[in-house]
């Protein structure tokens, strides 16, 4: 395909099956938490079935549609592959390559498991939306591990993966198939740096189960945890594993480290760490060849499994105290023992909606409007969703808002916590959203909407995987009082909320749009910490004792964004207007020197990084377009944004550079899609995606300005944290607000206005035809029918939009 170079957003990389377990119990198979489970997670799978999953074709026929629906201007040309083009994709593939299907696949056999669009270029998208162009072709991409030796290489003993571009679609045994080299760094990954898929988990499960089972370390962790060892029947023991991988570049040997944590009923292992740690040779495909090379308990080290046996057997050991059995603490649901708060048996307040949705949707392009706002939404697995064609009053404002990647990156005293640093778009957004619960993640009044992406082939749904609602903020937008006249108006905003649970926490976006074209972007976390063990010691520099062995071991969440602004056109610039101060000596009194301030406006003419505290009022502008006053038009960006604290490290080495500052801002490329990519978790050295390559000093003065921005949690746990995180505090936000771009505010053209004159005679009040009726409202009760926590749907689209 000639000069394509797509906006690409990654797919799935988990088999159907592993997506299934995923499903029924995250802790089980995220890395994030808890790999001491995966020989019996089928069984629990199959046991929860019956009762969680929800069949989402019997509620498709109970669904209510929004009030009106809406004509979409264009088709949605960034929607989700249909079943019929990954159909195609996967038989054409599957036949040239020799696949096995993912979940009878081992790693001696190649298998695909990520099958994703790719987006069109934009030159092409904006000839179809601004014009008359044909709609861009359709092209997937797909990432395939060859562990088989028909296309083996004699560079990769082990086996390697590969990413794929295919199309245009639908396929035919004459579409083509290449390597994917002009859209990242490198396409192709060794075995030993590339994705831990569920074969992987599973080789390295084999091999603790045997390992915790030998009479040395049986007898060890018995005796200093507690209770069975790992693997055997009734265990309480789990096994945590860290990201990324440690690879020596030399031996080209992989290590692992991991930790013993416990299990309960809540699934509480994150916060019940025991102070046992181990470094793992995890080299190659054989797991009779792995070796724990370290151990490591109170600080001190161990050689080999003989020497820490030896120690213990000797009674040199110092032991440390042991995680309590009384865990009732970790339970994140209501004391049942609690005293009930004054009047809190009472339904807390909820929106309605009078005289129905003030929104519209159309469902089968995703193409969304509100109050002069429109967008169209798309969905996939690496980035849950993605907004595109974002206008107000008719005029882009965005070509592309998107999630890129989270960091979740830990200090600590020990060297499971030294050596954490996630990149969680490895685990997948968009396949790790678990549904909303109606009227507690989202309001009473929102629609949801089902999310889809695919695995080995098949197309999987999820019942909603995200909400849109309108709501009032708890202050006006506007007033003024003047000698004889009130003027307020009401603050109503449009929301789409998605929530992803990587591991441990439930991040929660919330993309908020104002009657006055202000955008808000905001995440939160919630969830248990990954806790680390307290060692009274040496845990105190990072972190505070918050229960009887836990530390709360300081940790940055940096979550990146890609924002390509198109302000009044393509053509864009980036500039500065810093708040001075300064000596005037004006004409009217040439006698006297006056400190004030002043403002200075600097334009960026080349790409550039910054930090927030560093610049005054940060604008993206147009280069061509002016208001009616002569300013350019422009959009500012401000928040909360951040960076890491620590200084970039080997464990990430040439990953996740656009984390050292608040905010980017590079020229437009079709083959600069992306900040991050699935291989970067473990490719540290030869990232799939190195961000640091887009910072190369090219022109942005009038061209297409991409914004990359990182809002940031730095989040050193208290007692507060205990037994979870709360949305409350664990936040942070970006806005992005007009200014002179239009030529005055833009709220005046509401009707959710109050006007009180007295002029004279009798005073008056308008409230421009939007009067409420007194009346009793019939709220029904809320509708739990949709929420579906494991069953993910197969083949069939859906969408659940309950109405008021």
């Amino acid at each position: 395909m000639e000069s394509k170079k797509p906006t690409m957003k990654w797919a799935t990389l988990l088999s159907l099956l592993s997506f299934w377990f995923l499903t029924v119990d995250s802790a089980i198979v995220s890395p994030r938490s808890s790999k001491g489970l995966l020989n019996r997670r089928k069984a629990i799978s199959e046991e929860l079935a019956p009762v969680l999953k929800r069949d989402s074709h019997h509620y498709q026929g109970q669904r209510k549609s929004a009030s009106e629906d809406i004509v979409a201007p264009k088709s949605n040309i960034w929607s989700e592959l249909t079943p019929t083009e990954i159909n195609g994709v996967y038989k054409l593939i599957k036949e040239k390559f020799n696949l096995t299907d993912a979940n009878d696949a081992t790693l001696f056999d190649n298998y695909a498991v990520w099958i994703a669009l790719i987006n069109p270029n934009k030159t092409d998208a904006l000839e179809y939306l601004d014009g008359n162009g044909p709609a861009p072709q359709r092209y997937a991409r797909a990432s395939i591990f060859f562990g088989g030796h028909d296309f083996a290489k004699d560079s990769e003993p082990d086996g390697y993966w590969q990413i794929y571009q295919i199309g245009p679609l639908p396929a035919t045994e004459n579409t083509e198939v290449v390597e994917m080299n002009w859209a990242y760094t490198q396409s192709t990954f060794p075995f030993a740096q590339g994705y831990r898929d569920d074969n992987r988990w599973i080789l390295e499960d084999i091999f603790f189960e045997d390992l915790f089972q030998t009479n040395e370390v049986k007898a060890i962790v018995e005796d200093l945890i507690g209770g069975k060892s790992y693997g055997l029947e009734g265990s309480k023991m789990q096994l945590g594993s860290t990201d990324p991988l440690v690879y020596d570049r030399e031996t080209k040997s992989v290590f692992s480290w991991g930790t013993v944590f416990l299990d309960n009923e809540w699934r509480a292992g994150d916060i019940l760490p025991t102070g046992l740690f181990f470094k793992t040779n995890i080299t190659g495909r054989d797991s009779s060849t792995f070796k724990v090379v370290l151990w490591v308990y109170n600080n001190v080290a161990y050689n080999s499994t003989e020497a820490f046996y030896e120690a213990w057997k000797s009674k040199s050991i110092f032991k440390l105290p042991q995680v309590s059995t009384n865990q009732n603490w970790t339970n994140p649901s209501r004391n049942g023992d609690s005293d009930t708060r004054l009047l809190d048996d009472r339904t807390s307040p909820i929106v309605i909606e009078p005289q129905g949705r003030r929104w519209q949707v159309n469902e089968k392009e995703r193409y969304f409007t509100w109050m002069d706002w429109s967008f169209y939404i798309s969905y996939n697995r690496d980035n849950g969703i993605l907004f595109f064609d974002i206008k107000f009053k008719g005029q882009r404002i965005l070509y592309e808002l998107s999630l890129q990647e989270a960091i979740a990156d830990y200090a600590g005293d020990d060297p499971f916590q030294v050596h954490t640093a996630f990149l969680d778009t490895s685990y997948g957004w968009g396949n790790n959203a678990y549904g909303l619960i109606p009227g507690y993640d989202c309001p009473a009044n929102a629609a949801y909407f089902n999310g889809s992406w695919n695995a080995a082939g098949v197309n999987n749904f999820q019942n909603n995987t995200y909400c849109a609602y309108e709501s009032m903020e708890d202050y006006p937008i506007t007033r003024h009082t003047g000698r004889d006249y009130v003027s307020v108006s009401k603050a109503a905003t449009f929301n789409i909320r998605f929530v992803a649970t990587i591991g441990n926490y439930d991040y929660n976006f919330n993309y908020k749009f104002f009657m006055d074209g202000t955008l808000q972007v905001t995440v939160r976390a919630a969830g248990f910490i990954q806790g680390a063990y307290y060692n009274p010691y040496t845990a105190e520099p990072f972190g505070y004792k918050i229960h009887d062995t836990l530390s709360g071991s300081f940790h940055d969440h940096i979550i990146n964004f890609k924002a390509d602004f198109d302000i009044g056109g393509t053509k864009n610039r980036v500039s500065n207007t810093a708040l001075k101060p300064a000596t005037f000596v004006y004409p009217w009194d040439p006698d006297t020197e006056y400190n004030t301030k002043i403002k200075e406006r600097t334009v960026f003419e080349t790409e550039t990084s910054l930090n927030m505290e560093d610049v005054g009022n940060l604008l993206i502008e147009s280069a061509d377009a002016k208001n009616k006053w002569g300013n350019p038009k422009a959009y500012r960006v401000y928040g909360s944004l951040g960076r890491r604290i620590a200084e970039p490290s080997q464990k990430l080495a040439e990953n996740a550079n656009w984390a050292d500052q608040d905010i980017h801002f590079t020229k437009q490329k079709d083959s600069e899609f992306t900040s991050t990519g699935v291989f970067n978790a473990n490719s540290v050295f030869s990232p799939q995606v190195n961000f640091q390559t887009f910072l190369d000093n090219e022109n942005i003065d009038g061209e297409d300005v991409v914004c990359w921005f990182n809002l940031a949690l730095h989040h050193l746990p208290t007692t507060q944290d205990v037994p979870g995180t709360i949305f409350t505090t664990a936040n942070s936000e970006i806005v992005m607000t007009p200014y002179n771009y239009f030529d005055s505010e833009q709220s005046r053209d509401t009707r959710q206005q109050f006007l009180y004159l007295d002029r004279g005679g009798d005073p008056t009040t308008d409230l421009f035809g939007t009067q409420l009726q007194s009346m009793r409202y019939d709220i029904s009760p809320l509708d739990f029918s949709s929420v579906n926590f494991a069953g993910i749907q197969q083949g069939k689209d859906m969408t659940n939009i309950p109405s008021l």
